[in-house]
C-alpha cells in the first residue's frame, strides 16, 4: 500500500468517525460546536489554498470540488432536522441512515477512486493522460477531495446556524404550545 492510500484511508476513516460521533444521531448544537466545525473548514481551505498551485486547470478542480460539495451538502442538510427541546429550550440535530449513507457512499467512491489509480493499470494511465492533456497537477486532485469534503461540512455548520437563529426567534410560550410528542419543534 502506497503513502498516499494509506494517507487516503486515514483520512476516509478520520471524517467517518467524526461524522459518526458528531452529526449521526441526536447531538447538542451551539456555538462552540459551530465555531470548532467552521475553524476547521476555515483552516484546511487555507491550507488547500498555500499548497496548491494557482493555475487554472487546479483551481477549476478545486472550485468543482466546491460545486459538488455544495450539491452533497444540500443532500446532507434534507435528512438531518434542528429542532429545540421543548422541556429544556436547547438546540439539537438529528440524523439518521440517510445522512450516514450520504457519508458512506462519498468516502466509498473517494477510496473506490485511489484504489483504482494504485491498482488498475489502465486507469492509471488512462486518467495519467488525462491530467497531462488538462495539465492538472496531484495539487488540484487534492484541492477537489479537500475541497468537496470542507465544503460538506461547512455547508452543514452554515445551514444548522441558520435553522437554529430561526428557532432562536420563536417565542417560549410558541416552542412548547408547537412541540411534538417528543417535546420537539423543527424550524427548516
Amino acid at each position: 500500500m502506497s503513502d498516499a492510500m494509506r494517507e487516503a484511508l486515514l483520512v476516509s476513516g478520520g471524517l467517518l468517525a467524526i461524522v459518526l460521533l458528531t452529526q449521526v444521531g441526536k447531538h447538542r448544537f451551539g456555538w462552540i460546536k459551530w465555531g470548532i466545525s467552521m475553524a476547521f473548514v476555515g483552516y484546511l481551505y487555507w491550507d488547500t489554498y498555500n499548497r496548491t498551485e494557482l493555475s487554472a486547470p487546479n483551481v477549476t478542480a478545486g472550485a468543482l470540488g466546491i460545486l459538488i460539495g455544495t450539491v452533497i451538502g444540500i443532500l446532507l442538510m434534507r435528512v438531518m432536522r434542528v429542532y429545540r427541546q421543548a422541556d429544556n429550550q436547547r438546540v439539537y440535530t438529528k440524523a439518521g441512515w440517510a445522512y450516514l449513507g450520504i457519508w458512506l457512499a462519498v468516502l466509498l467512491a473517494r477510496t473506490a477512486f485511489l484504489y483504482a489509480l494504485e491498482n488498475w493499470d489502465a486507469f492509471a494511465d488512462r486518467f495519467g493522460h488525462w491530467m497531462i492533456e488538462q495539465r492538472l497537477d496531484s495539487d488540484g486532485i487534492a484541492a477537489f477531495f479537500v475541497l468537496m469534503a470542507m465544503t460538506m461540512v461547512g455547508y452543514r455548520t452554515m445551514v444548522c446556524l441558520i435553522r437554529w437563529r430561526r428557532l432562536e426567534q420563536i417565542p417560549a410560550a410558541t416552542v412548547r404550545a408547537g412541540a411534538d410528542e417528543r417535546g420537539e419543534v423543527t424550524v427548516g
